[in-house]
């Protein structure tokens, strides 16, 4: 009887957390192979957060979605900060000049954390893309990048893990553009 009391209590407790809203503090991990593939060549970067809302989902209880996630920080922002980071790690400069030859425009198409419920367990499921759009002064160049992620729970996570799963979302998102090396030769090349 107290073990059930006590699994009863923890449920309560958990579930409680859910309908509060959550605001996460974006800040997303990026790996990098430094090199000089951009020679110090300058480039137009601009981002765009193109989701319908702001929202990055909802917190989950055993009925379903409850409580709003949001940022702290608009996601536009944050990803321009990231990219220009691994711009200049690529050997590349990030600027607001937009009459460069060279560009690079980002849409943020998602970052969404859902969840679901089951018979036993939940499912979080955390989605990340981006679509990339360059132009080298000759040619265009675009691509998508994609991070999908399912989680199944016992009990509902706590803010701390719903950032963490968050946070890994968009680093790897992110990651995924800044390995794609058919891009960065792409922007290397032409202009002129």
């Amino acid at each position: 009887m107290k073990t059930l009391t006590t699994i009863l209590l923890l449920t309560i407790f958990a579930t409680g957390c859910a309908f509060s809203p959550q605001q996460v503090e974006l800040n997303p991990q990026i790996t990098v192979r430094n090199d000089n593939i951009g020679k110090g060549d300058a480039i137009y970067l601009s981002v765009i957060d193109e989701r319908a809302s702001q929202s990055l989902g909802r917190r989950g209880t055993a009925y379903g979605a409850a409580a709003e996630i949001t940022a702290t920080k608009p996601l536009a922002d944050i990803v321009k900060m990231k990219l220009s980071e691994g711009l200049q790690a690529r050997g590349f400069t990030a600027s607001d000049d937009n009459s460069l030859d060279k560009k690079l425009q980002i849409e943020i198409r998602q970052l969404e954390y859902s969840t679901s419920t089951g018979f036993w367990t939940g499912g979080v499921h955390i989605k990340g893309a981006l679509k990339g759009e360059a132009d080298n002064g000759q040619l265009d160049y675009e691509n998508m990048y994609r991070y999908e992620k399912e989680e199944r729970v016992m009990v509902v996570p706590t803010s701390e893990t719903n950032a963490e799963w968050i946070n890994i979302a968009l680093s790897e998102t992110l990651n995924e553009l800044l390995k794609d090396d058919r891009l960065f030769q792409f922007l290397a090349g032409p202009a002129e």
